[in-house]
């Protein structure tokens, strides 16, 4: 299985399907620097669960910190939706509903690795809601790593993006 990474129709989609316009102030050029950056740096990695929160961590953050949009509470927004939309992409079923981990991407002092780490840990702690095994750390891991599969089609992303959509409580920024 191969890396399979977001482009800069991808992010704009998912703004799209979280604010419903996408204003012409977005700078379009900035987002394919961004999934350049992003599609260099991880060219060459293998598919592992580490590996797909790391390169979600990394849209989330840099795309927060970015000068794509000039709103900075939507730019951090979409960068949030984008991320578990990355994750979706490979069967990880997260949704947009943890508020902590979208409070944690607009902070400037973020990094991705830690922010990868914060989401992993929601991520086995919902495998651990769902299935009673709460002192079963090793067991959660595998499950979510059994779920880890083939990435989505770029014309299954945009179905994706409308339901995490619905999962995000938007804030003031609408």
């Amino acid at each position: 299985m191969e890396l399979s990474f977001l482009n800069a129709s991808d992010i704009v989609k998912a703004h799209l399907a979280l604010h419903g316009k996408v204003e012409p102030t977005v700078n379009t050029s900035a987002l394919i620097k961004i999934t350049i950056v992003i599609g260099r740096k991880y060219d060459g990695f293998d598919v592992s669960l580490e590996t797909i929160f790391q390169i979600a961590a990394e849209y989330g953050v840099q795309l927060a910190h970015s000068n794509w949009h000039p709103n900075p509470d939507k730019a951090a927004e979409t960068a949030y939706l984008t991320c578990v939309l990355h994750m979706n992409r490979y069967g990880i079923d997260m949704d947009c509903s943890h508020r902590d981990l979208l409070l944690m991407i607009r902070d400037s002092w973020t990094q991705p690795n830690k922010l990868a780490v914060h989401m992993l840990k929601k991520y086995l702690n919902s495998i651990a809601a769902k299935y009673n095994q709460h002192c079963r750390t090793n067991l959660n891991f595998e499950v979510a790593d059994s779920s880890v599969r083939e990435p989505m089609h770029c014309y299954e992303l945009a179905n994706v993006a409308s339901r995490l959509a619905e999962s995000f409580k938007l804030g003031d920024s609408n």
